[in-house]
């Protein structure tokens, strides 16, 4: 095998699971993502006193998904031997965070977080990216490996690809909206995990995993079809909103938060999938995958960034 130089833009799982193998086979693997943390939707906010699960907190079970590459299921076998997730019923959930589980995925790998590709040079193979910090660079592949939403891969690939607008034609993602709360409440108050009405769900984060919360927190995530009400408007008149079904939802009496804050998961839901597990361009050495490509799931995800990887 000839080694390569591999840029992946986007550290999701897909993008992770991707790097991971591609790694594990000895190519030379650098992993980029615009967000401060990556994970993808496998999301995490700290603040002062709180922690907030506000992406996807749960994983089907693995065991059972016939789609998943022998090398997902050996590292999520690998993730329940060493505790970093559990069975709760149907389903697997980190033990003590969400970011555990994505610090287990990103173990050992050469991530730049805080770097956005701006702007790709197929034919010449560079891409543009800025760092947080304002400054500029031009990073150089072998290949090229693309794992974000298909909107944002279509801005970026800036129709270099004349078969890649029209492949994704047919890919339908969903939006959603959710807001962060903290409140200075004795946590001990509420013992429930989730309240729920017609409109939202509502999850206790003080009693869905074993980390320390000093404050009463609170994650709301939005119900089809008031998701869809909600998500356009900006993200402070979301948190305005939602605090509202909260007040309603929630069984006591709340203060004025601590902290809040509104969130909009603009490509959050596939609704319909390319339904192939990846594209790989083998003249213009460009990969292209994400839970998008064969499903919605966090395994789908997996599985994508998997089977790119060993198509490699």
């Amino acid at each position: 095998m000839t080694k390569k130089k591999i840029v992946i833009i986007g550290a999701g799982v897909s993008g992770l699971l991707c790097s991971k193998r591609l790694t594990e086979a000895g190519h030379s693997v650098i992993l980029i993502d615009k967000g401060r943390n990556v994970g993808g939707r496998l999301s995490t906010r700290k603040t002062d006193g709180a922690i907030f699960h506000h992406g996807a907190s749960s994983l089907p079970d693995f065991y059972k998904h016939k789609d998943l590459p022998e090398f997902g299921l050996k590292t999520l076998k690998r993730a329940e031997r060493e505790k970093v997730i559990h069975r709760k019923g149907d389903l697997f959930e980190p033990v003590s965070s969400v970011s555990h589980l994505v610090s287990f995925f990103a173990e050992s790998l050469n991530i730049q977080e805080g770097c956005e590709a701006t702007s790709l040079n197929l034919k010449h193979k560079t891409i543009n990216v800025t760092y947080r910090n304002g400054t500029h660079k031009k990073l150089t592949y072998d290949i090229l490996i693309i794992s974000i939403p298909p909107n944002q891969a279509k801005t970026l690939i800036n129709n270099q690809l004349d078969r890649f607008d029209s492949c994704i034609g047919e890919v339908d993602m969903r939006s959603s909206a959710a807001a962060l709360f903290s409140f200075d409440l004795d946590p001990e108050l509420i013992r429930e995990t989730h309240f729920s009405n017609k409109n939202v769900n509502i999850y206790i984060e003080n009693n869905r995993f074993k980390c320390a919360q000093r404050l009463f927190c609170l994650t709301v995530h939005t119900k089809e079809p008031f998701a869809r009400k909600v998500v356009n408007n900006d993200k402070n008149r979301i948190k305005e909103i939602l605090l509202k079904e909260v007040s309603s939802a929630v069984p006591i009496s709340l203060p004025k938060p601590n902290y809040e804050a509104g969130h909009r998961w603009l490509y959050g839901f596939t609704e319909r999938s390319l339904g192939k597990p990846y594209l790989f361009y083998k003249k213009e050495s460009v990969g292209i995958c994400g839970d998008w490509c064969s499903g919605s799931s966090i395994l789908d995800a997996a599985s994508s960034g998997v089977k790119l990887a060993e198509q490699i």
